[in-house]
């Protein structure tokens, strides 16, 4: 069964963004799979884990989109930690990146995630 875990918190420390989720074991054999999802309802980004035997997806919603969006610019490689285990997110800025750039002025995703996407990702400054 595929499980989803909410970042609770997202902080930018030693050149690293680290995402935060509390309450879920992660599995000793658990592998970046190197893609990402959105979705739309919940507002949120999707980075996807495997499992031998399921997907864990690890949901990063709006309130965390500025800290993204700033690693990503800076560069920094982004980190899932959970109590002492930590993991990195390969790829990650890669799948973000593509995903931003078919989601702006597409309204397939749903207006309300489009205008959210556009109001993080491209303000200009």
């Amino acid at each position: 069964m595929n499980e989803k875990w909410i970042v609770e918190r997202a902080e930018r420390e030693g050149g690293r963004l680290w995402l935060y989720v509390h309450d879920a074991p992660v599995p000793l054999a658990c592998a970046p799979k190197r893609h990402m999802l959105v979705d739309s309802d919940a507002l949120a980004f999707a980075y996807i884990l495997e499992t031998d035997d399921r997907f864990l997806y690890v949901m990063i919603p709006k309130p965390w989109w500025p800290e993204l969006k700033a690693a990503l610019d800076a560069k920094e490689p982004v980190w899932l930690r959970c109590g002492e285990r930590t993991l990195e997110l390969e790829q990650f800025h890669d799948e973000l990146s593509y995903l931003l750039e078919n989601i702006r002025g597409n309204a397939n995703y749903g207006e309300v995630l489009e205008q959210a996407v556009q109001d993080v990702f491209f303000v200009e400054p």
